[in-house]
């Protein structure tokens, strides 16, 4: 994950985003975005006013983790007393399409043979998927991050009790050495 910066050389202004992608792949995003007339974000602004040509787009750090992202991007808009770019959208807002609600299924009525009572049926609920969606190396990963904890947790129970029963056997020494030389007196 890259923290970058987008200088606009005629006022000196400075953007600050971040990407998965390769700082000029997301450039040209911006700048294909700005031709799009549904874009008012103040980057695009500017692009239309001033030209690409007028920008310089830098590296500023890598990230390794989201938590490192965030402290980057933070140090980065601090330094440059940048404008975010966190929520610029790139692409056209696609339209939105109202689906009409889905309706139980009915399932057909079954005479009982045996019976002949009467006839019933059962409404049944469309199912919803459940269960995971992530990839089983995201899960086992998460599974050994919390194994490694539940040991740790664990030793650090484990080395409690020992310091305790330590402290417990001093203290009973002590008090049976008391006791000893209270009785030869």
């Amino acid at each position: 994950m890259i923290v970058f910066t987008i200088t606009n050389d005629v006022t000196d202004e400075v953007y600050v985003g971040t990407t998965k992608d390769s700082v000029e792949e997301r450039w040209k995003q911006y700048q294909e975005a700005a031709q799009l007339d549904h874009t008012a974000a103040r980057l695009f602004k500017d692009i239309r006013d001033f030209g690409a040509k007028s920008f310089t787009a830098s590296e500023y750090a890598v990230a390794f983790d989201r938590e490192d992202l965030k402290d980057l991007f933070e140090e980065a808009m601090d330094e440059h007393q940048g404008t975010s770019l966190v929520g610029v959208k790139t692409t056209k807002p696609k339209p939105i399409k109202v689906a009409a609600p889905k309706k139980a299924v009915a399932k057909k009525p079954t005479a009982s043979k045996t019976s002949g009572g009467p006839v019933t049926t059962k409404l049944v609920k469309p199912k919803v998927s459940s269960g995971r969606t992530n990839s089983a190396a995201k899960e086992r990963a998460i599974k050994e991050a919390i194994a490694e904890e539940k040991a740790e947790r664990e030793a650090i129970k484990l080395a409690k009790a020992a310091a305790e029963a330590k402290e417990m056997r001093e203290i009973m020494a002590r008090l049976d050495n008391r006791g000893s030389t209270l009785k030869k007196r």
